[in-house]
């Protein structure tokens, strides 16, 4: 995180901590965390009987700043008079009214609060330094992988009143991705069929959690290491068709993949050492659940070698176009991804003690 720069999460688990300031900067590319740092600052400017009045969005590369300015100044109608000035989008925005920002935060309007939404904010810039002293900037930066199941078990109980473990949280992960958004939702449903209530076991998980979207992307994943590519694309298309979203088809299939690449990984390096490589061994450090040893087990063995050095960057640039990265169309994105590591392996793993 950016000198000065209050976290995203600690924002969120404690708002109270962190003062609405005239001039809000939002930035990150973790876009739940993005759109929950909003919705507090929000419900913190303006009462829920005011937001329809006194909530105005402007895209960044459209409003002019005189027009940006003069929305936050004017008193709203109802309520409070506060007024809430949202700049979505707000890159341009900001890198062509920088000079004029600087100067607005050493006198801002007291009737409004305007919050900017670029995708990033460099700390480098003197407005940083302006915003981080004067203002509020939250960073709303993506939480490490190994980090999001901690992070579930904060979250639930602040998101819909309920305890998560360790366990079910990993295998919440396990199964869904590690799309925040979804996670979320997949915790707020669960917290509904929670028996004894307020409890989200590793039983409940493995029970409840998308089961016909969990086996889609199982059979697509099995279909691309057997070099099937035709059905991997079917697999994949019976997943859009049912209105899946590519960031969450790739979030699924990424939490599972990224595991067998960091394996394949460990097993050269075992052979390379001497060593016979043990596949509960290998399996157990790359954080594989006991339950979903066999089907790793055997996954491992059909990636092989080649693919599995490449697999890693493979998601990375899957997951950076989906992202923004690439003005592809998401699928086409996906296809591509599912083809360039499905090609048959020559030189498939040989069997693992």
């Amino acid at each position: 995180m950016a000198t000065g720069a209050v976290a995203a999460l600690d924002f969120l688990q404690s708002p109270e901590k962190y003062p609405i300031a005239p001039v809000c900067v939002v930035f990150g590319d973790e876009a739940f965390l993005r759109t929950e740092v909003f919705r507090t600052i929000r419900s913190l400017v303006l009462p829920d009987d005011e937001a329809d009045f006194s909530l105005t969005r402007y895209d960044g590369a459209a409003v002019s700043f005189v027009d940006a300015i003069r929305e936050t100044s004017t008193l709203a109608m109802f309520g409070s008079g506060k007024r809430l000035v949202q700049i979505e989008s707000a890159d341009s925005f900001i890198s062509q009214n920088r000079d004029k920002l600087e100067t607005y935060f050493d006198e801002p309007a007291a009737s409004g609060v305007l919050l900017l939404q670029p995708n990033s904010f460099p700390s480098n810039l003197r407005l940083y330094k302006k915003a981080v002293a004067k203002g509020l900037v939250v960073d709303c930066k993506a939480i490490p992988q190994k980090q999001i199941p901690g992070w579930l078990t904060r979250w639930t109980p602040k998101s819909c009143g309920a305890k998560i473990s360790k366990d079910a949280a990993e295998t919440l992960v396990e199964l869904v991705g590690d799309d925040l958004g979804a996670l979320d939702q997949e915790a707020k449903r669960l917290a509904l069929l929670a028996n004894p209530p307020g409890e989200l076991t590793v039983e409940l998980v493995q029970t409840q959690v998308g089961a016909w979207r969990q086996k889609k992307v199982w059979d697509m994943i099995d279909a691309a290491l057997g070099g099937q590519t035709a059905e991997a694309l079917r697999q994949l298309d019976k997943l859009l068709t049912a209105g899946e979203a590519p960031i969450a088809i790739l979030a699924q299939a990424a939490a599972s993949l990224r595991k067998l690449a960091a394996a394949a990984e460990l097993f050269v390096e075992t052979e390379a050492a001497g060593a016979v490589p043990n596949m509960t061994t290998i399996l157990d450090k790359v954080g594989v659940k006991p339950f979903f040893r066999a089907k790793y087990a055997e996954q491992l063995k059909k990636l092989g070698r080649r693919r599995g050095e490449r697999l890693a960057q493979a998601l990375l640039e899957a997951d950076v176009d989906l992202k923004g990265g690439s003005r592809s169309d998401p699928r086409l994105t996906l296809e591509r991804f599912l083809v360039r590591f499905s090609s048959p392996e020559a030189r498939p793993f040989g069997t693992l003690r």
